[in-house]
């Protein structure tokens, strides 16, 4: 009987003991889920983490074995993680500041850097590369320099200019006097012909000038007919001396409050681009019309027209399609076109011709 009580009594401490094993058992799974579930959270924060900063981030384990890129990395380098993830190098190349991936992406600017990953304990498991994509800011670099030299040069060039413009008057001024004086003599068409030809440099230092001390319109009520017919009877010799015929077509007289000398040498620019279009000769249209807010001016020849390539970029300083000339003729003359507040259209085609279109605004 007392053995009976006695094994009764321990399998009942077995129980106890059993009952409260599954008990700490469950309450230890309630903490390794807890532990988990903590452990996926914070993964899951690192990771959103690295991906949403812009700098390439690349780890390799203590073998050098890529484990993790986050998508800056998988952007900057035209790659997928699945492709690298298991493998020992990246698919680029670094040299001189830049990256070179293997694929077809363009190369970049950047900011490279390896360093050790330490646990806990301070032992090394492995190392991480950082790349920084820096192009943007040797971009803004380069055109800050640029910027710097065109300070510099137009400061020069305004001294230039100014010291050149005074001499060519005086020399257009008694060209055209020589002129006026030897007419049917051969010695006054040589003159018209420096006249012709200090007119053009004279043009040319006046876009100088605009270009470097900026457009400040000074409006005042003008008659444009009797404006380009100035402008007409100005190259009227130098173009029949080249076979180019000019016409000029209007629906009435218009009165239109701009700056009077801006908007011819705006005229002029286009016209002079017309002439050097032209070397065999051709025709030269000038139409004004209204057409809703707008005054309308078209300039149109029938020259070598311009290629669609470069017919989105005439407009930009320096840039030209001719062998010689400064390149700043169209660019000032969008310039000026827009500090009164219109624009200017251009259409073209090779070998047919360019037409430009100039809107002023009207009342």
């Amino acid at each position: 009987m007392k053995n009976n009580e006695l094994l009764n009594e321990a399998i009942l401490k077995i129980n106890t003991a059993s009952e409260a094993l599954v008990r700490y058992y469950q309450i230890l799974e309630e903490r390794i889920k807890l532990l988990t579930e903590e452990v996926e959270q914070k993964k899951r924060l690192l990771s959103s983490i690295i991906d949403s900063i812009d700098i390439a981030v690349v780890f390799f384990d203590r073998e050098g074995v890529i484990r993790l890129i986050n998508k800056a990395g998988e952007f900057l380098f035209g790659i997928k993680a699945e492709e690298v993830t298991g493998k020992r190098e990246l698919p680029i190349k670094i040299e001189n500041e830049k990256v070179y991936p293997s694929n077809s992406k363009k190369p970049f600017y950047a900011i490279v850097s390896q360093s050790e990953v330490l646990d806990s304990e301070g032992n090394i498991i492995g190392h991480v590369l950082l790349c920084k994509d820096i192009t943007r800011i040797k971009e803004l670099e380069a055109e800050n320099e640029r910027n710097r030299r065109l300070s510099a040069m137009g400061s020069l060039l305004m001294k230039i200019a100014h010291e050149i413009r005074n001499p060519l008057g005086s020399i257009e001024l008694f060209a055209n006097m020589i002129s006026e004086d030897l007419k049917d003599n051969i010695h006054g068409e040589y003159a018209r012909r420096i006249s012709s030809a200090v007119s053009m440099l004279r043009n040319t230092l006046e876009n100088m000038l605009n270009f470097t001390r900026g457009i400040n319109p000074k409006k005042e009520p003008t008659q444009i007919n009797n404006l380009i017919f100035e402008i007409i009877k100005e190259f009227e010799e130098l173009f029949q001396r080249i076979g180019i015929a000019i016409t000029f077509e209007w629906d009435k007289q218009y009165i239109v409050l701009v700056d009077k000398a801006l908007i011819r040498q705006a005229l002029i620019n286009l016209i002079v681009n017309a002439y050097q279009a032209m070397p065999e000769g051709g025709i030269l249209k000038i139409i004004v019309s209204r057409e809703e807010k707008f005054l309308k001016i078209i300039i149109k020849d029938t020259g070598h027209g311009i290629d669609s390539e470069v017919l989105d970029k005439i407009f930009e300083p320096f840039f030209s399609t001719k062998d010689r000339g400064s390149g700043l003729g169209l660019s000032i003359t969008s310039s000026i076109i827009s500090a009164h507040g219109g624009r200017i259209e251009v259409k073209s085609e090779k070998n047919q011709g360019t037409e430009f279109a100039l809107y002023l605004p009207v009342g």
